[in-house]
């Protein structure tokens, strides 16, 4: 329930609900099942000081209903020699069907004219299954393409209890209309809740901080500076932790925007990272993109808060590309990596209609301190179509290759999904 609060007249009150529902169909070397996944979202939204303070409270949290036809245990498709049986799970992944996750967060925006306070804490708890924790969010045409999500192989368990937990605070001062100084501080959890649940997926938590230094040098090019640091600790199965990491990185970015519709970004830099039993290594940090709009490119200046862009007419297009070389915690082997990234992705949208296709690869690059060998391949193709203003289908495939060894463990899992979704999005009601 929301809290009683005092309405002045200068206050906006908005209710929001949007259902959406995805039917899943999975096969290849890991389990091979069908996922029917209700996804609603509830928020809501609270402006008041004429626009100047907003705060927004969101629940969305996911059911899925999980039919396995067969696992790679029942199939004979493990290798005793190379995995332990005995880490497998020997239930039948249909005893227990269902799984609901609680999701949502809170945030808090207030707009003053020489800075912002921007403040958000994000949740989630319950069970879930492996092969619908990561799934792959489409490209909204905003910012860069995002990274490959690594398939949870399910040889080790269908389901397990989730935790997730990220704070965000970050305070943008303008020090003039062309440059901006943002110190933030973060916290993140991530990974299995409970000993058994970590012998899925580990969990990594830890906090962060950063300064951010961000300048329009001319019209055209925006120069940003990062500077930053995080400990990350690491706990798996039977309550047995891994050496904590401690991490410090600078980060310099170019942006340069190519009249209204191109614009580039290099990134360049430097992290040091490990800890007290393996030793420290340094890890190069580089990246470039490219953004193509056929709608005129919406730039903000320096602290400003994000807002959508003035609209464009006809169809529209817009192309990504991102190369990058940067370390990532491994959620597999708890250590921090270098990891080399690729991707392409397009969106097409005429009339009622948006086409969009991706590609991407990510693999680990090895090194004298990690044993751990990971890589994967994916592609992605959809069709969304609006059948009213506010109702909308659309049907894709989802296709993707991994494999992992740590000396441990390892998997090569191949993993095709059909996926079908509805969305209906109502107007939100103002009270």
């Amino acid at each position: 329930m929301l809290p009683f609060l005092p309405v002045p007249m200068d206050v906006a009150q908005q209710a929001y609900f949007q259902p959406r529902a995805e039917e899943r169909i999975r096969t290849g070397s890991d389990v091979q099942s069908a996922e029917t996944e209700i996804n609603p979202l509830l928020r809501y939204d609270f402006i008041w000081n004429d626009g100047q303070n907003h705060f927004v409270a969101i629940y969305n949290p996911r059911f899925v209903y999980t039919n396995t036809f067969s696992t790679p245990l029942s199939r004979g498709a493990i290798d005793p020699n190379v995995v332990n049986l005995a880490t497998l799970t020997q239930t039948d992944p249909n005893d227990n069907p269902f799984s609901a996750l609680n999701n949502g967060g809170l945030g808090i925006e207030v707009v003053r004219p020489r800075y912002r306070v921007s403040l958000y804490q994000f949740a989630a708890y319950g069970p879930i299954t492996t092969t619908s924790l990561l799934v792959q969010a489409p490209w909204d045409g905003f910012g860069p393409p995002p990274d490959p999500n690594p398939i949870i192989p399910s040889t080790i368990a269908a389901r397990f209890t989730l935790l997730f937990l990220q704070t965000q605070l970050n305070v943008p001062i303008r020090l003039s209309p062309r440059v901006a100084l943002t110190p933030g501080v973060t916290y993140n959890a991530f990974g299995g809740a409970t000993s058994a649940s970590r012998g899925v997926i580990a969990l990594t938590s830890g906090p962060g901080a950063s300064l951010t230094l961000e300048a329009q040098a001319t019209r055209d090019d925006r120069l940003t500076s990062v500077v930053g640091a995080g400990r990350i600790t690491t706990d798996f199965e039977g309550d047995r932790t891994g050496a904590t990491i401690y991490r410090a990185e600078v980060t310099q970015s170019w942006r340069h925007w190519y009249g209204r519709f191109v614009s580039t970004e290099l990134t360049g830099g430097a992290s040091v990272g490990g800890d007290e039993i393996s030793g420290f290594s340094v890890y190069s940090t580089g990246s470039a993109a490219l953004l193509y709009d056929s709608y005129p490119i919406f730039r903000l200046p320096p602290g400003a808060p994000p807002q959508g862009g003035p609209p464009g007419h006809g169809p529209r297009v817009q192309v990504g590309v991102v190369a990058k070389a940067t370390p990532w915690i491994d959620l597999f082997s708890g250590e921090l990596e270098q990891r080399a990234v690729g991707i392409v992705a397009a969106n097409f949208g005429v009339d009622r209609t948006t086409f969009r296709v991706s590609g991407s690869t990510a693999r680990v690059l090895p090194n004298s301190r990690s044993v751990a060998r990971y890589q994967i391949q994916q592609a992605e193709t959809s069709v969304r179509y609006m059948i009213a203003p506010t109702f909308s289908t659309e049907l894709g495939l989802r296709f993707g290759y991994q494999t992992f060894d740590n000396a441990i463990r390892s998997n090569n899992l191949t993993q095709a999904t059909v996926l079908a979704g509805l969305q209906w999005a109502p107007l939100p009601a103002r009270f």
